[in-house]
């Protein structure tokens, strides 16, 4: 059995309850694995996972961070993912570390925000490398199928490159408004602020995946 924390701040907890409902987190001979993110608990929690990891052996450690993430951040959920990352880099364990782009999909909470049809302002021209939920599920069951080469750290991202305001039109596009209040900025704005555009070709190419192309599929994301 995996351990899986429940109190993971978004989108950690409904991604991996994404991967749990396809029955990959039981079974096999794979490691252990402790998910670190950010609603983990306070550092010294992560700290003692670790210890008691190293004493049982045979255990890794998947960071779900995001774009951005930096010792100097402004925002503070970026500084302490940073911290998050150094804690499980400086353990001694197996860690892979994947940084998440903003995560779109039919019922993702980003889209259902954008559907709501937000008044955006100046953050409309935040440059994006929005990667499908569909995406990043795939990942995950791929890197928990791994019982060797556990390491490295990964941009989780699409291909194309578009503004917010962009994102925003194809979300308006797919259908009915929703209601106002629905969905939520995942991440935070100010965290997509702080994202520097990523390079998805390591990650593509470790995870032999073909990303979905947003502009093709947003069409069906009603």
């Amino acid at each position: 059995m995996i351990p899986v924390p429940h109190s993971l701040d978004p989108p950690g907890s409904r991604l991996l309850d994404a991967l749990a409902s396809t029955g990959q987190l039981t079974g096999g001979s794979h490691p252990a694995t402790i998910v670190a993110s950010t609603g983990l608990g306070p550092g010294p929690v992560l700290s003692a996972m670790v210890q008691r990891a190293r004493d049982r052996g045979n255990v890794r450690v998947l960071v779900l961070s995001v774009l951005g993430v930096h010792p100097d951040a402004r925002a503070p959920r970026l500084r302490e993912l940073w911290e998050i990352e150094e804690t499980a880099r400086e353990s001694g364990l197996p860690v892979l570390t994947l940084r998440l782009a903003p995560i779109i999909g039919p019922h993702s909470p980003l889209w259902m925000k954008l559907r709501s049809r937000p008044r955006l302002g100046p953050e409309g021209n935040t440059l994006l490398n929005p990667v499908a939920e569909s995406d990043v599920v795939e990942t995950l069951a791929k890197a928990f199928r791994e019982e060797e080469d556990w390491s490295g750290w990964y941009e989780v991202a699409g291909e194309e490159v578009l503004t917010l305001a962009e994102l925003a039109a194809l979300a308006q596009h797919a259908g009915p408004a929703l209601p106002e209040g629905a969905g939520a900025w995942e991440p935070a704005l100010r965290e997509m602020a702080e994202a520097r555009l990523a390079d998805p070709a390591p990650w593509r190419q470790r995870f032999d995946l073909r990303p979905v192309r947003v502009i093709e599929q947003a069409g069906a994301w009603n």
